[in-house]
């Protein structure tokens, strides 16, 4: 399991932002990435607020559902074939994470932004914290003589991993390779490679366009499975199945697709029947129940939970939008979603060697597990603060541009 990382919308807009003579050599502009304005041309409403930290606070919520899951399994390793809802709940926070990740990246474009400075303020978003994990995981692993990290033939699977790039592989070595969970990053990645070239096309689409665009986006969510299913394996699950389904990043874009279409429906005043986010949240919940005791593992992996995700995504960003109150805009929820991508990426790691370190001294798997709660938390704090944020202060925006923007101010 993992889980997508959408980006801190709550950072891109603390950069200060190039002026346009410095946006017109920082490279290349593809299409136009973004307005948060007014315009004629896409139809965007005026007065739209910029950040929506209640989808903040939403990412912490899906953060603590890959959590779960992976808890689970560490204290009750049965569930893994037993495949039960508490499986299924990390699966889904995976497709909520990359929904999540369309909708943030499409709603906070920036006007006349380049794909070159867009893909910077990625990069110094997502690498930093995923080099430095990857390191202290294949390090322990070296030092407890895993053949993950010693043998030769395993570096190949280890240096994609490094550089995200695995995924694309069909192989159990692969996959798992360096800090397992950093698999959803490759699909980040492809998404981000991607996004200067989709906004155009999205921001192009007519009311009615977006409509069948979200809908053509979740066809493909289900037809993926069920040509999988009935058609190419229909003897049962397999590991190309799951690799295929859910691991794969073109497998994965519709529902980065389906993110960015609601956000240009929000963005464009479309009428869509509102559903309040405790029943969009426990209509999410009721699916995962349901469908998990029904439905083949091949559906459950994004199909299933992509309409009551996407609703949820959209109820509560128009929390924010319409001005309402959200209990996820709370200032602690806030920030437990802006360290939400370090937890992710520490968190196993964390509750795996706690796990291990007090099981041996003859505490429960249950005990050491909860014990490992706090420790995650912590460590993800000092990753947020020590490393996340000081790498997109300093890398998000090239010298040259911090120059012409402080004499242009």
């Amino acid at each position: 399991m993992g889980l997508g990382v959408p980006p801190q919308e709550a950072l891109v807009h603390d950069l200060p932002r190039p002026s346009s003579r410095s946006t017109a050599t920082a490279g290349r502009v593809v299409g136009r990435i973004g307005a948060d304005g007014p315009s004629a041309k896409d139809g965007t409403r005026p007065g739209r607020p910029q950040r929506l930290p209640s989808l903040t606070g939403l990412r912490f919520a899906a953060a603590g559902g890959v959590v779960f899951t992976h808890g689970s399994l560490l204290v009750d390793p049965h569930l893994a074939q037993t495949l039960g809802p508490e499986v299924w709940v990390g699966a889904s926070a995976v497709s909520l994470f990359f929904i999540l990740s369309g909708y943030v990246l499409t709603h906070s474009a920036r006007p006349a932004d380049t794909a070159r400075a867009f893909w910077r303020r990625r990069a110094a978003k997502i690498l930093p914290n995923h080099v430095l994990t990857w390191c202290v995981v294949v390090a322990a692993l070296a030092c407890a003589g895993a053949a993950a990290a010693t043998r030769a033939s395993a570096w190949p699977a280890n240096l994609a991993s490094l550089l995200l790039v695995n995924t694309w592989v069909p192989t159990r070595q692969f996959v798992s390779a360096g800090n397992p969970v950093s698999w959803s990053l490759a699909a980040e990645m492809f998404f981000y490679l991607l996004f200067p070239l989709l906004l155009p096309w999205a921001e192009r689409l007519s009311r009615r366009g977006l409509l069948i665009g979200a809908g053509t986006a979740v066809a493909v969510v289900w037809i993926c499975p069920a040509l999988y299913e009935f058609v190419l394996n229909p003897g049962g699950p397999s590991f190309p199945g799951y690799w295929s389904l859910y691991m794969l990043p073109v497998t994965r874009l519709p529902e980065f697709v389906l993110g960015m279409l609601l956000a240009r429906m929000s963005a464009t005043g479309m009428r869509i029947p509102r559903i309040g986010v405790l029943p969009a949240a426990l209509g999410v919940i009721s699916t995962i129940v349901v469908n998990s005791a029904f439905l083949p593992r091949s559906f459950l992996y994004a199909a299933s939970t992509a309409v009551p995700l996407a609703v949820l995504v959209h109820a509560t960003a128009e929390l924010d939008l319409r001005g309402r109150r959200s209990l996820l805009r709370a200032p602690a929820l806030v920030f437990l979603g802006e360290i939400s991508y370090a937890m992710y990426l520490v968190h196993f790691l964390v509750l795996g060697l706690m796990y291990l370190a007090l099981t041996g001294q003859g505490w429960s798997s249950l005990a050491a597990v909860l014990a490992g709660l706090p420790v995650v938390l912590l460590a993800s704090w000092l990753m947020y603060a020590g490393v996340e944020r000081p790498c997109v202060r300093r890398f998000s925006v090239s010298r040259r541009a911090r120059a012409r923007t402080a004499t242009t101010s």
